[in-house]
């Protein structure tokens, strides 16, 4: 818990340091285990998801349906202030199966206003891989839909919220394993 709270501070005060931030998962004792399991359950959707730690990782996995409307599961932060505007991207250490993935932000704890997302897949099913995301390259969505904008870098002073989803409207098993979300210049 004490690592978590020092991780977030260090999120919050990073305006003007050039240093990459770096959000690493698993259950050990300086590890994150900040983020929480959010899936289309909220809306009425079955979709079966599991998130856990492991020692270096944090793991989601399940099973998309699209039965009562649904079709995603995340994980993502609990909402707090992140200061994301002294970086350019986000560097992802991951492995994943059977699905493309997103990584997110929210700006808003309003679930209908616009949230950003940059999608990313395996090149090589189930191998760790290392994937770096420009903030320049996110595009803006509501309610899962793509409005067809990007992503003004003024909302990264105000971002309330990080995610990882599926993000390829495809039923059936997925499988994303993560070692660390890192901030870079």
């Amino acid at each position: 818990m004490i690592a978590t709270l020092v991780l977030i501070s260090m999120l919050l005060f990073n305006g003007t340091t050039e240093k990459p931030m770096k959000i690493d998962f698993g259950n050990g004792p300086d590890k994150s285990q900040e983020w929480v399991l959010l899936s289309d359950n909220v809306m009425g959707g079955v979709t079966k998801s599991n998130l856990t730690y492991t020692t270096n990782s944090v793991v989601l996995t399940g099973e998309i349906s699209f039965r009562n409307f649904g079709g995603f599961s995340s994980t993502r932060t609990r909402f707090h202030a992140f200061d994301l505007s002294a970086f350019k991207g986000v560097k992802i250490r991951f492995k994943s199966v059977n699905q493309k993935f997103a990584f997110t932000l929210e700006d808003s704890r309003n679930w209908m206003q616009p949230n950003y997302k940059c999608a990313f897949a395996s090149t090589k099913p189930d191998t760790w891989e290392e994937v770096i995301l420009y903030f320049a390259n996110f595009k803006q969505y509501v309610i899962g839909r793509s409005t067809g904008g990007g992503m003004d870098s003024g909302i990264l002073k105000d971002v309330v919220r990080l995610g990882i989803m599926t993000d390829e409207k495809k039923e059936g098993p997925f499988s994303i394993e993560i070692d660390y979300v890192e901030f870079i210049n």
